[in-house]
């Protein structure tokens, strides 16, 4: 094995959160094109994200944004996809990546927990049998005994209960918030640098939510990952996460560090997601919402994606599409708001 779990960490979070002049990943220009009877869909248009050692990132957006499409398009994770642009890990371009270098990265480098672990898990294999298979891919001189205990020692990381017994468990003898668990400790099995985390919290009630996140930011601080945290919730990365990256229509409209992106959002889109949120000081006798439906990648406007749905709307919205421009200590693609003063 390469060691205990439990074993000291070197380096400090504080050291490599600060480290902005070398990203353990850089995506730039990314861009996703899939082939429809109708022509080509862009589904991602364009994205540029660096992520440094020991931060947490989340990449916000409603359904169908682009968000699961950009990371699984890094990974090597689309079929019949066109992408170009550059995904560098360390210096290494994930994109066009021959498969056999590739999977050397995949999964002991960058990792993922993917949504839906019922659906992730191989339903007639034990626990212990899928973790152990997933470690000795990456390490072939591992035993079947000692990938079984580290096995254990995972289960346990993660705060599963008698650990040993849910090794020989199978999935659907689990609870959703343990197969959660369980997906967490498979990505971590491997010692990655990178976690991408699709949407950890989905389908789990409150208490179990904030328990995983917990989870996740433990990891982080303990093992100095750098945390990619995809979901389509910003309450769920208030307190989690270091910078936000909000995207709509298959494009980063807004980003920045969380605290000034909550206080001062500079996109209507950005706005309209926070005043979703539920209230405690606040009394609505209804919800708020966005109206109007989110741009599809088939149909894109002319303009602003998101012009349809603003309230903000100019007639230059409708005809040029912005890009990123200060808005005081955020990023935001709006050429209406980026003109406010913060």
């Amino acid at each position: 094995m390469n060691g205990s779990v439990n074993e000291p960490l070197t380096g400090s979070l504080s050291d490599a959160a600060g480290d902005h002049r070398t990203p353990i990943l850089e995506i730039e220009d990314l861009r996703v094109t899939f082939p429809s009877s109708s022509g080509p869909v862009p589904a991602v248009r364009g994205v540029s994200l660096d992520v440094y050692p020991g931060e947490a990132v989340a990449v916000v957006g409603e359904s169908g944004s682009g968000k699961s499409v950009t990371m699984l398009a890094l990974l090597g994770l689309l079929r019949n996809a066109t992408v170009t642009g550059s995904a560098r890990y360390r210096g290494t371009n994930l994109i066009g990546l021959d498969p056999a270098t590739l999977r050397t990265i995949r999964g002991a480098k960058v990792s993922m927990i993917f949504q839906d672990p019922m659906t992730s898990l191989n339903p007639v294999l034990t626990i212990g049998k899928q973790l152990s298979m997933v470690m000795r891919s990456h390490q072939p001189d591992l035993s079947k005994s000692a990938a079984r205990l580290r096995a254990i020692e995972l289960l346990e990381q993660v705060a599963i209960s008698q650990p040993a017994r849910r090794c020989d468990s199978y999935p659907h003898e689990l609870s959703g918030g343990m197969r959660q668990r369980v997906m967490i400790a498979m990505a971590i099995s491997n010692y990655p640098e990178v976690l991408i985390a699709d949407e950890p919290t989905t389908a789990l009630d409150v208490t179990v939510q904030a328990q995983i996140m917990e989870l996740l930011s433990d990891l982080r601080v303990q093992r100095n990952l750098a945390l990619i945290l995809i979901t389509h919730d910003l309450g769920v990365v208030a307190g989690a996460t270091d910078r936000v990256a909000v995207m709509y229509a298959g494009k980063v409209v807004e980003t920045g560090a969380v605290d000034p992106l909550f206080e001062d959002p500079g996109h209507p889109y950005t706005r309209g997601l926070l005043e979703c949120l539920p209230r405690l000081d606040v009394r609505h006798e209804v919800q708020a919402s966005i109206p109007g439906i989110p741009a599809t990648p088939q149909s894109l406007p002319p303009g602003c994606p998101f012009a349809p749905r603003c309230k903000h709307v100019e007639p230059a919205c409708l005809e040029v599409e912005p890009v990123l421009a200060p808005h005081g200590a955020t990023m935001a693609a709006c050429s209406v708001m980026t003109r406010v003063p913060s």
